[in-house]
């Protein structure tokens, strides 16, 4: 099938909107879209938009300057480029100049052809700077002199049927491993929560400071930190693992800020005591030193440290400890709160490592499924990266 490079601007007038200044945003009118907006619109077909502009200044810029019109094309240019979107016959909408450009055609093309191809490595690769830098801006002179490698009309309808066909094939089956995956979490959530709130006979409620040795981090200063080699390391809530486990491959403290700081012994409990994370836990099988954005509990020989980790994940201990924060603009809440916070205990010690054998067990075949729902989502977008550059060099 015979193919011609063609530079876009051949095919479309490329340009962008009149310029609406802040003071003309409204909370109500015609949607007024930025990029942020257009990325949503490309990639689910909808947005939920928060700003407007008036009835009659949408009107006399139709009137003066034109509006995006079925079967225009408007593009993302700042910040996250290239997502594209195809106006449709009940779209109403203005746009953010510079922000997001717009394609207007003035030849035979298919626009569903031009859309697709804007989302295939064959454009991208065009929009590096020639010095291995992808742009962050894509300016009105660099879309229109990329060049499309365009088949005829009826070549491009065809390629356009089967990569619908085949995205919409993509899109099920990426619903699907996203509803797997949110499944399998809700699986071990619910375990979670069932096997501290149905309690058996002989638990027992106590406070946190009543089974084992509490304490909040300290901060050392930034000549007192060393990279971590064979050191104690440093602990901050960036480290904190998915898991609850911990990163000790960051930050250690030299030999005078180990001595200042106050030390955590191997197998305690670690809680996010302030910020957007409070409430994040996690644990340590080895000696550590924290920050003092961080809570610990050093359990006595009473507790096992994993199973009061589980039991603080749970939404009702989660709740009393935003309760306790008392900040709403920065939720802090201190050792003395924390430490007087309650955990239920079974009767014996073995009791609770038998409930902890289960849950790490269920966590692992959850974490399984994760993963392979996980590496399920990035074949599919592989596959469809694949077919879009085998669409766009003649492959299809």
């Amino acid at each position: 099938m015979t193919r011609s490079k063609t530079a876009l601007g051949e095919l479309f007038v490329v340009g962008s909107s009149k310029r609406v200044l802040k003071s003309q945003w409204k909370n109500d009118g015609i949607p007024f879209y930025r990029g942020r907006e257009i990325t949503r619109l490309a990639n689910d077909g909808f947005v939920d938009n928060e700003l407007f502009i008036s009835e009659e200044l949408y009107a006399e810029y139709a009137e003066k300057y034109g509006v995006p019109k079925a079967d225009d094309i408007v593009i993302t240019a700042i910040g996250t480029i290239g997502n594209s979107y195809i106006v449709k016959e009940s779209d109403r909408f203005y746009f953010k100049d510079a922000s997001v450009l717009w394609l207007k055609k003035k030849n035979a093309v298919n626009s569903d052809f031009i859309n697709l191809w804007l989302k295939s490595p064959q454009f991208f690769d065009q929009l590096d700077t020639g010095n291995g830098a992808t742009v962050d801006t894509l300016t009105i002179q660099k879309l229109q002199s990329v060049q499309v490698d365009l088949p005829p009309l009826p070549e491009q309808q065809r390629i356009v049927g089967i990569l619908d066909e085949a995205f919409d094939g993509i899109a099920t089956a990426k619903a699907n491993a996203e509803q797997n995956l949110q499944n399998a979490r809700a699986l071990f959530e619910s375990h979670l929560q069932s096997v501290f709130t149905q309690r058996g006979e002989g638990w027992v409620e106590k406070r946190i400071e009543e089974i084992g040795t509490t304490q909040t981090g300290s901060t050392p200063k930034t000549s007192d930190k060393k990279n971590f080699g064979d050191f104690i390391p440093f602990i901050k809530p960036a480290d904190f693992n998915a898991d609850g486990s911990l990163n000790y491959e960051n930050d250690g403290l030299s030999e005078q800020g180990f001595a200042q700081a106050r030390k955590v012994a191997e197998g305690s409990v670690l809680m996010v005591c302030i910020g957007a994370t409070i409430g994040k836990c996690g644990w340590c099988d080895r000696d550590i030193t924290t920050n003092q954005q961080t809570n610990t509990l050093t359990p006595t020989k009473g507790a096992s440290y994993k199973f009061i980790y589980y039991q603080m994940l749970i939404e009702d201990f989660q709740r009393r400890v935003i309760h306790c924060s008392g900040q709403a603009t920065l939720p802090i809440i201190n050792k003395s709160k924390w430490s007087a916070l309650t955990v239920w205990l079974p009767p014996t010690l073995d009791d609770q490592e038998q409930i902890v054998a289960k849950l790490d067990a269920l966590r692992e075949e959850t974490q399984r499924l994760e993963s392979l729902y996980q590496r399920k989502l990035a074949a599919l977008d592989e596959l469809k990266k694949s077919l879009l550059h085998q669409a766009f060099s003649g492959a299809l």
